[in-house]
């Protein structure tokens, strides 16, 4: 599968997991989404905290859902920061 992560930076991608974002407190303050590149590196992003866990939560489903389904996806217009 093929993501773009901003203009001209394309990966190869081998799995994608999002997950809720705890900082060990045991409260979910947001939302994670972890790729895992064909090269073996991971990139980790959470959510912008200005966007409400539900809704960031469903967002990051999407992206998921539209790259398993069309193979690539364009995560740029994404509301994230790298881990």
């Amino acid at each position: 599968m093929r993501v773009l992560f901003e203009a001209g930076v394309v990966k190869e991608v081998e799995s994608v997991e999002v997950k809720p974002l705890d900082f060990g407190d045991g409260q979910i303050s947001g939302t994670q989404i972890d790729f895992s590149l064909v090269s073996g590196d991971k990139i980790k992003y959470i959510y912008s905290q200005n966007v409400p866990i539900e809704e960031s939560g469903q967002k990051a489903i999407d992206f998921v859902t539209r790259l398993y389904q069309d193979g690539k996806a364009d995560f740029t217009h994404e509301p994230v920061e790298l881990l």
